[in-house]
This record gives C-alpha cells, structure tokens and sequence, in this order.
C-alpha cells in the first residue's frame, strides 16, 4: 500500500512538470520560426479593341511566419494585401468594377491568403495546391492575388524511391479576385522521377474530381498521364486527359472531351527551343489552373471556345549577360472544324539584379482572325504589357 501511494505520488508531480516542459517547447517552437516578406509592384496596360484602354498600377505585399517544431507539428500563416495606386481605370473582374475598361483582373483586398497546420507530410487549412505543372490545378502566381484552396492535402515521398504520392481533399476555392467558391474535390497525384545517365524521366497519373456547391451541372472531373523530361539536350512532354461529368454534373455542361498536348524542345548552351501543339476538346474545362501561362499571355482563352481550341506554338528562351529572354509564336484554331481564331506574338525580359530584388518586362500581341466569329469567338485584337520590380526581404 505505502508502493502504490509512493508510486502516485511521483506520478502526480511528474505531470505538471511535463506540462511545464511541454508548454515551453511550445513556446519555444512559436518562437523560433521564420519570417518572410516581399513586394511586387506593377503596372500592366490592356486594350481589347472593346472597351476603353485600362491600366492598373498595383503593388501586392505578402508577409508570412512559420514556426518552428513542435513534436512534429509546424504551423504557417501567410497575409497579402493588393493596393491600387491612383484612379482604378481598370475593369477588376470582380463584378462591381470599372466595366467601361478592359479586363485587368486584379482588385484591391486585404487577406490570410494562407494559414495552415502541417505535421508528417499533412497539410490542413487554407493552402496553395499545385500539381505538376499547374496545367489544371495550381496557384495562378502570375496575378497579384493567388489562387489558394480549403482542405487537407497529405504528400508521401518515402513510400516508393523515386515516386511523390499526393492526396488532397478541397472543400473551398478563394479565387484570384477574393471570391469563395465552395466545392468537394478528392484528388490524388502520382508522380515518378528518375534520372538514369543521359535519359530523364517525370511521369504523372493523377485524378481530380470537382463537384460544386452552388454550380452542380459544371462538376467535373479529370482522369489523366503526363510524361516529361529529357535525353542529352532534346526536350520531350506528352499528356492526354480524359474529362467528364461527375457528382451532379450534366452532359450538356460537361460533355465527355479530351485534353491532348505534345511538346518537343532542344537545348543548345544558354538557348532552349520548344515547339508545342496542346488541343483542349469542345468545352473542356480547366477552371483550377494557373490559366496565364498556357494558350498565350494575352489570356484570350482563358475559357475554352465552344468548339475546342488547338494552339500551335514555338517558343525561344535565351540567356545572355544575366538577362533571361522568352519569344513565343501561337497560332489557334477550333478542334472541332479547324476554324482559325487568331496568332499571337509574346515577348519578355527578366533580371535577377541580386538576391532579393528582380525586375521584368513582358509583352502579348493578339490579332484576331475574321473566322473567329464562326466559333462564336470574339474577332477583337488584344494588346498587354507589363512593368514590374519585385523585391523579397
């Protein structure tokens, strides 16, 4: 009797003193993380042949903290604000913007763009997701609001060598323009990376379903491969996606299509040249993506066209003197009767001046093809440029 009173005794004062060691590891880990900040500032100019000439002079601050560890645990919160400078003569597709301007869409806000718990390998709460190379689901970094999304993603890399399983159920989109749109999305990417001698391999399956709260007839859903990676200087990229309805999704909104894309390139010293053909079937959908760096930047197809869109593409990337240079060609017409839509000429600049501060300039020019109209597609040229320093603290 007088052991067992001993023994909770001990055990008695041994649980404060845990708690105590506990609370200050803790503490110790909310104390001990990392901060970040940067500001990117820009001025962006769109004419659409429509409506009146926009520009937006914006700067986009974000300042982030993750802690340290905590038993396995970290945690990550991230805010942003997007501030217009001047008068907003600029459409900001929000639905209450400027609409006698052309489309510039990136409106003034002030956000948690990300606050998450993350421990072995599983993320929960407002996150950036983006697989492969954000072709259907991604961050749209280019805008100065992100993309980010609501849920629980878990990443395995250790289960198979070579091979990064991830898994992910999103429950919210907070949209480029500060809209919440509520879904139901599993969505599981696999993805396998080798390099054996002069031969490189990346090879993707992955699976993403979308079902909408509020919009049930677009639920969709992707079925897909993609494969990518290199043999001595030559370039190669291949996907094929096959989309449908899902949930309570309809034919009428979400007929059966397929997504095809072939790619092509060769490295020669600091020159990379790349040839493309990418074909997105009638009405096939690609609302998650990071939509600005695909079908040309001047983001005239950022829905695909009743009829399908075919982009034929060459793109020229070149370094020279710390500079990096892109110069791309497109050409697009309808997959369904090959109507020609229009071509498009993008161009742009970047320097890195050192590690925190980056400067860019970049260019689209898309010219419409009089046939466009027979694929109800707008005949308007499109003209952008952009201006921007960004500088990371």
């Amino acid at each position: 009797m007088k052991k067992l009173l001993a023994l909770s005794i001990s055990v008695a004062t041994l649980f404060p003193a845990l708690a105590v060691a506990d609370m200050q590891e803790l503490m110790t880990a909310l104390g001990s993380g990392k901060s970040t900040m940067d500001v990117r500032l820009r001025v962006e100019k769109a004419d659409d042949s429509v409506k009146k000439e926009a520009t937006a002079t914006t700067a986009r601050t974000t300042l982030a903290y993750k802690t340290g560890d905590y038993q396995g645990f970290t945690g990550f919160i991230q805010f942003e604000d997007v501030t217009n400078f001047g008068q907003e003569k600029y459409n900001n597709n929000t639905g209450t913007g400027n609409t006698a301007y052309a489309v510039i869409a990136d409106p003034s806000l002030t956000q948690v763009n990300q606050a998450f718990i993350e421990a072995y390998g599983v993320k929960f709460g407002r996150q950036k997701v983006v697989f492969d190379n954000a072709r259907f689901v991604g961050d749209v970094g280019w805008r100065q609001n992100d993309q980010t999304f609501d849920g629980l993603t878990y990443t395995n890399k250790v289960l198979i060598p070579s091979t990064t399983f991830s898994v992910a159920y999103l429950n919210k989109i907070n949209n480029i323009v500060g809209k919440i749109i509520p879904i139901s999305a599993p969505m599981l990417n696999v993805r396998y990376t080798k390099v054996m001698g002069d031969f490189g391999i990346n090879a993707s399956a992955f699976y993403y379903g979308v079902e909408y709260d509020v919009a049930k007839t677009d639920s969709f859903q992707d079925i897909g491969v993609k494969l990518d990676g290199s043999f001595k200087d030559f370039l190669y990229e291949a996907s094929f996606v096959q989309q449908s309805k899902y949930a309570d999704g309809t034919s009428v909104a979400v007929p059966d299509s397929d997504y095809m894309d072939l790619q092509i390139g060769y490295k020669l010293g600091d020159f990379t040249i790349k040839a493309q053909q990418e074909v997105l079937g009638e009405k096939f959908k690609t609302p998650l993506a990071t939509l600005h760096a695909f079908n040309g930047w001047a983001d005239k197809f950022l829905a695909t066209p009743a009829k399908g869109l075919e982009d034929t593409n060459i793109k020229l990337l070149a370094k020279y003197a710390g500079y990096n240079f892109v110069l791309a060609a497109h050409s697009f017409k309808t997959d369904v009767d090959g109507i020609a839509l229009g071509t498009e000429i993008d161009a742009s600049v970047a320097k890195n001046v050192n590690k925190n501060l980056s400067l860019l300039l970049k260019a689209a020019q898309y010219k419409g093809d009089t046939d466009a109209a027979k694929a109800g597609v707008g005949i308007n040229d499109v003209n952008k440029l952009w201006l921007q320093a960004m500088y990371k603290f």
